[in-house]
């Protein structure tokens, strides 16, 4: 807590206090009224009292008014320093992204223009190998993933009643009248169907992963200039930037001349 906090708390503090003597007096007035000298000294506290509420009540006003403009100063100063401390962060997030990301940039399209390179000479030389023995390119070795194998989780064993007839599940276990452990019954309106209790072995599993194709690197690879608008690299190939056009412009010597003179 601040020093002018501090007298702010104990202004109102002598402020309630205040309130309170005047209440008290206002309540021995009838007591008061009993005798001129009673009432003269009941008179004199109520006046004193009463100016000293007002006092306060103005120590009070002023000195919120103090803290409230001490609060927005501070907040304006906060607010200074956050955006001091972001604008150098936002500088030195600038630098790296264009000396680190050219960087990393420039690694990428040399690779995704080696595995182009090295897909296309596989791929001439697979056409003279034989099946068994042809190559895979550098790209797929890279990141070609099997599919997931389906991998069980838990195993139990369940008994669970099916059809007599045909071995089928039971849709509704509930539904069974048990006759014995073995054998039961669905009970229907013109004859009451039979049931056995089969023994099944319930497995938790996650299923197999798909299989994903992987697209070739420099089919997909888009990157973008780390000092400058638009695009480096875009689906296998590299994107120059466009030159500035030279033109020639004419325009009627008086007019020529009143364009120099604004510009001047």
């Amino acid at each position: 807590m601040t020093k002018i906090e501090k007298q702010l708390e104990q202004a109102r503090i002598d402020l309630d206090a205040a309130n309170k003597d005047l209440r008290a007096l206002d309540a021995a007035k009838a007591e008061a009224l009993k005798s001129s000298k009673a009432y003269a000294e009941w008179r004199a506290a109520v006046d004193t009292k009463t100016l000293e509420r007002e006092r306060l009540e103005s120590v009070v006003s002023t000195t919120e008014a103090e803290v409230e403009r001490a609060a927005q100063v501070d907040a304006a100063n906060a607010l200074r320093k956050r955006r001091a401390g972001l604008e150098k962060a936002s500088a030195e997030l600038a630098q790296r992204i264009t000396r680190e990301g050219a960087a990393a940039a420039a690694v990428l399209v040399e690779l995704a223009e080696l595995a182009k390179e090295n897909s296309d000479m596989v791929e001439a030389l697979n056409r003279e190998l034989p099946d068994s023995d042809r190559l895979m390119t550098g790209d797929f070795r890279a990141r070609h993933r099997d599919p997931a194998p389906r991998q069980n989780l838990e195993e139990t064993t369940v008994d669970l009643w099916v059809f007599e007839s045909s071995g089928d599940l039971v849709g509704d276990q509930d539904a069974v009248r048990e006759l014995s452990y073995e054998r039961g019954v669905i009970p229907g309106a013109q004859r009451n169907i039979p049931v056995l209790r089969k023994r099944f072995r319930q497995i938790r599993y996650l299923e197999p992963g798909d299989r994903e194709h992987a697209e070739p690197l420099s089919s997909v690879l888009r990157l973008p200039r780390f000092d400058a608008p638009g695009l480096l690299f875009d689906r296998g190939r590299v994107v120059e930037t466009s030159p500035r056009r030279e033109l020639l412009e004419l325009m009627p010597e008086s007019i020529a001349k009143t364009a120099a003179n604004e510009a001047a």
